[in-house]
């Protein structure tokens, strides 16, 4: 189940000062687009959405997004000009695959920063069993694959409502 966060001032400031942050510790890695500031803006306003849904708290180290009662979950986001389809897929890049995490969230963001939807998690394991990689170079309709990636869609991700499930089993 999909879920919409309405981005407020206060969020879209706690992420500009996460991004600025980044950027003064590690100048513009991170990321695969041209506009690295605005894609990382992309992911830190997804995070923001995430600790704001389900109250998690953003972790202190630098290579896991969030720490949730000893589980590590790691923050995948897209940009997008609409409300995603349960039918439109989460991605991760293959090199990503060496993260040590054990859950990733996917959420869209509306390239206007206004939106976040939460589109769901898997954990690591469950997600390389159930997705597709796709190798670069594909082409997909208007779209050519310019990186190996994962995907699955989002219709097969748990709602982010599960995630004090896991919570309770690894208490």
């Amino acid at each position: 189940m999909i879920q919409e966060v309405a981005i407020t001032s206060e969020m879209l400031d706690e992420a500009k000062k996460r991004n600025a942050s980044f950027e003064k510790k590690y100048g513009n890695i991170g990321t695969h687009r041209i506009n690295k500031s605005k894609q990382r803006m992309t992911g830190y306003l997804a995070e923001v959405a995430i600790k704001h849904l389900c109250g998690v708290e953003y972790s202190d180290e630098d290579s896991v997004d969030f720490k949730y009662n000893g589980v590590t979950l790691d923050s995948k986001a897209q940009g997008c000009n609409s409300k995603p389809k349960e039918y439109y897929v989460a991605t991760l890049y293959e090199e990503q695959k060496k993260r040590d995490v054990d859950l990733y969230i996917f959420s869209r963001v509306k390239n206007d920063w206004s939106k976040v939807w939460v589109c769901g998690f898997l954990s690591k394991e469950e997600f390389f069993k159930k997705s597709k990689l796709i190798p670069a170079g594909t082409q997909n309709n208007n779209f050519t694959y310019d990186q190996s990636r994962f995907e699955i869609e989002y219709s097969k991700l748990k709602s982010m409502k599960d995630l004090e499930k896991i919570n309770e089993k690894q208490s």
